[in-house]
């Protein structure tokens, strides 16, 4: 699982709701997820600003969602 499922899991936004902050469509933020399409540097620049979390952090795979 990425970072950036887990964050945006974290903070209660659905995959819509992060599109809305972010201004990437849902099926792309959909894709980002499961690693089907590259993170093009406007994204990755968008979302990371949306969640807090540092660009490099946003793709790094962890073994699963820690506790909340």
């Amino acid at each position: 699982m990425l970072i950036l499922t887990v964050e945006r899991r974290r903070r209660g936004l659905t995959q819509a709701a992060l599109s809305r902050l972010t201004g990437v469509h849902p099926s792309d933020i959909s894709k980002l997820e499961s690693g089907r399409v590259p993170a093009y540097p406007a994204w990755r620049s968008a979302i990371a600003k949306a969640l807090g979390v540092a660009e490099g952090e946003l793709f790094r795979e962890v073994d699963d969602e820690p506790p909340r």
